[in-house]
């Protein structure tokens, strides 16, 4: 508890629990003894919940966090000591209030005990299990981070591989060519992993806006060899998606498509409550190995599937499109509830 501490809401959420099982406990027990409902009987539940339970909870969670107490055995005695003490003012009130004896230290003791340890235990094991799920998503940031930072010298350095080749002859295009690519680097860092946390989703608008500025650079270099066709809802453009999660499957395409004129389509459409998204060429396909094994598909696609896996937990498929031969790229992300 000295490692992790709770939000607001699971505070008053563990209070409100422990409260009304304990008030439910209180009320059945008078109700058991033959005693009718009074306002001193539910004061006293009340002072119950308060003194044995509320009070020591909340002053052994200040006292953990202020002074850094780590060692769980130190931070059960802390508590189960306060509800004692807890026990023993309420029984001391409770007496007064209802004719009845006051708690000796140890009945005090015996009645905080299994409490003291059922919460505790159940606490612990919430903030072992909020533990976990933090590192998992530590991790998973970091695997996100590391995934952008392989993406971004892998087309850049494609890229200025292209733009090198406009400077002896055609100075005015590399320099134009250089613009986009430096807006398509602009808009890559600003959608990357910083500040530890997950980068934002952009708009279909804006990623394809980027891709156009990547896709120039590229038909620069091929001329009429390469067409990219974009076949897309108008409707779609304001849903989001991970950035530059379209540009790699593009140079891909565009690396291994082994076919000039390359032809290059790009759909993407609504079925129900998946966004679809299928990129498509009419170069020689993937080899066998290619479509079973992510690994061997090429750094840009494999760099994309471990990224959709993480960010959107959606499965990039691969195959070859059974009339032309050419090679099919796809994914589907949900998006809202399914249509009926």
């Amino acid at each position: 508890m000295a490692n992790l501490t709770l939000q607001r809401n699971e505070q008053f959420a563990i209070l409100a629990i422990v409260a009304a099982i304990s008030f439910a406990i209180s009320l059945t027990d008078w109700v058991q003894r033959g005693m009718l409902l009074s306002a001193n009987i539910a004061l006293s539940s009340i002072l119950a919940v308060v003194l044995l339970y509320w009070l020591p909870m909340m002053i052994s969670y200040v006292l953990i966090i202020h002074f850094k107490i780590g060692n769980w055995p130190l931070q059960y005695i802390g508590f189960y000591g306060l509800m004692v003490m807890g026990c023993l003012c309420w029984g001391v009130l409770r007496s007064e209030m209802l004719n009845t004896h006051a708690f000796s230290l140890f009945e005090a003791l015996t009645i905080a005990l299994p409490w003291s340890i059922g919460i505790f235990v159940v606490i612990k094991f919430y903030l072992s299990q909020k533990l976990l799920k933090q590192e998992k998503q530590l991790r998973q940031l970091a695997e996100i981070k590391l995934l952008h930072s392989q993406l971004n010298p892998h087309f850049m350095f494609n890229s200025l591989n292209t733009i090198a080749a406009f400077v002896p002859k055609q100075p005015e295009a590399a320099q134009s060519l250089v613009h986009n690519l430096a807006a398509v680097l602009r808009y890559s860092l600003t959608h990357s992993v910083t500040s530890g946390k997950i980068p934002s989703k952009v708009s279909v608008a804006d990623e394809l806006i980027a891709l156009n500025q990547w896709c120039e650079i590229e038909q620069s270099r091929f001329g009429d060899a390469l067409i990219i066709d974009f076949n897309i809802d108008d409707a779609l453009l304001s849903e989001v998606i991970p950035p530059m999660i379209l540009q790699p499957i593009l140079e891909n395409a565009v690396k291994h498509g082994n076919s000039r004129p390359l032809h290059i389509d790009v759909l993407i459409k609504r079925v129900a409550n998946q966004l679809v998204f299928k990129i498509s060429d009419n170069g020689m396909g993937f080899k066998g190995q290619d479509i079973v094994g992510s690994s061997n598909a090429g750094l840009g696609l494999s760099i994309t599937r471990s990224r959709l896996k993480l960010e959107e937990n959606a499965e990039l498929r691969l195959c070859n499109d059974i009339h032309t031969g050419g090679a099919v790229v796809s994914f589907s992300l949900t998006r809202g509830t399914k249509e009926c």
